[in-house]
């Protein structure tokens, strides 16, 4: 049931976009004979009204736990507005929605692309919600065998497609930076989220499972948080370490960069992407679990320079909802960057430069400090973690 007819329909400048978004909802199945209507003559009659081109997803296109069709939208904005306008209207006459009465609309946003949406402490939706006068829901979870998220908007009818307006727009944005392709807009079997935190891709999609196991994630704390993190007789470490699959090494007192406190210690992560992407989690959950008042509320991490710059940094902000700030450490190639917030952006945050450490490494596009980064040292096996610092 697909409308493709207008899908070449409305000039796009060229140059003006990456590609042009397009606009995902979803509906209940019980709605679509109406919305379709028979053999799909509702659907062709809106394509041929707005000039947008409209497809419902069929067998196969999504996952079979879905219950719910897939409608998308193609088009000019203006185009995809008038569309969304008609089966919103649609929708609102099958619930016997009055004119000025909410009506509610589910629409779908790719996962990897959802803290943006939300933005940092949620700024960028609040800004939709004032804009366009209708209620956001972000779900907290990811549509199950898919990497998309859904965002339920409560409203009249011209609230919800003002305010699906506004999110499809940012996620222009993102795709005209190159921060999302056309395939992040369409369903593909098998594919899973990294563990970028709780249902959350980095910007740039992970990387090729394995990642480089000589990579490390480095984390500054003070002695009494590395003993916290080793526990009696080297228990806990060892514990966090066969949780995670990740190499955890605390070094010795004194080995820390200039300009870093040397009474504190640093926290190596090494082995494979995943098993470093979840052991960035543990760990920091684990620390953020110690007695009242003993915890951190900041997190610590050592970053290669060439990703820590202020277009780096307002990158992984926004992806995780973190604050950074960052202090340059002279005469070393890292820096130290500062991580504030709830624990939940804190791992997120530590997460993205996770991700853009083995991206940098793999592709050889950065400096070459970068693609021998966290080389020189061996990981270490859990044995060899237990000793209790000084």
């Amino acid at each position: 049931q697909a409308c493709a007819a207008a899908y070449g329909r409305g000039a796009f400048p060229e140059g003006a976009m990456n590609f042009p978004v397009p606009w995902r909802a979803l509906l209940p199945v019980d709605a679509v004979p109406a919305v379709a209507g028979e053999n799909g003559r509702a659907l062709r009659d809106i394509c041929d009204a707005t000039g947008a081109g409209i497809d419902l997803s069929q067998e196969g296109e999504t996952p079979a736990t879905l219950s719910d069709k897939i409608c998308t939208i193609s088009g000019s904005i203006e185009q995809k507005e008038a569309a969304c306008r008609r089966i919103v209207d649609e929708l609102r006459n099958l619930q016997g929605v009055q004119d000025q009465e909410p009506g509610v609309f589910v629409i779908i946003v790719p996962t990897n692309a959802a803290p943006m949406v939300v933005g940092q402490k949620g700024a960028q939706i609040k800004e939709v919600i004032e804009l366009s006068g209708a209620e956001i829901s972000v779900g907290k979870e990811g549509i199950l065998g898919m990497l998309d998220q859904p965002i339920g908007i409560t409203g009249t009818g011209g609230q919800v497609v003002s305010a699906v307006s506004k999110i499809n727009a940012i996620l222009q944005d993102l795709a005209d930076r190159g921060r999302l392709q056309p395939s992040d807009f369409k369903y593909r079997p098998g594919a899973v989220a990294s563990s970028m935190g709780p249902g959350l891709d980095g910007p740039r999609g992970p990387p090729p499972s394995g990642g480089n196991p000589r990579t490390h994630a480095k984390f500054v704390v003070a002695t009494s948080v590395a003993g916290w993190i080793i526990g009696k007789q080297g228990r806990h470490i060892r514990e966090l370490q066969d949780n995670s699959g990740a190499h955890i090494q605390v070094l010795k007192e004194g080995e820390v960069p200039p300009g870093v406190s040397p009474g504190d210690r640093i926290i190596e992560l090494g082995g494979r992407y995943e098993a470093k992407a979840e052991g960035i989690q543990i760990i920091l959950m684990a620390i953020d679990s110690m007695p009242a008042l003993q915890a951190p509320r900041e997190t610590q991490m050592l970053v290669p320079k060439a990703l820590s710059t202020d277009a780096e940094v307002k990158d992984v902000t926004q992806m995780s909802g973190a604050e950074i700030e960052v202090r340059d450490l002279p005469g070393h190639d890292e820096a130290l960057c500062t991580l504030l917030g709830s624990i939940e952006g804190r791992v997120k945050a530590a997460q993205q430069f996770l991700t853009r450490l083995e991206e940098a490494v793999q592709d050889g596009s950065t400096a070459g400090a970068i693609s021998d980064y966290g080389a020189g040292r061996a990981p270490a096996s859990a044995p060899a973690l237990g000793a209790q610092p000084p």
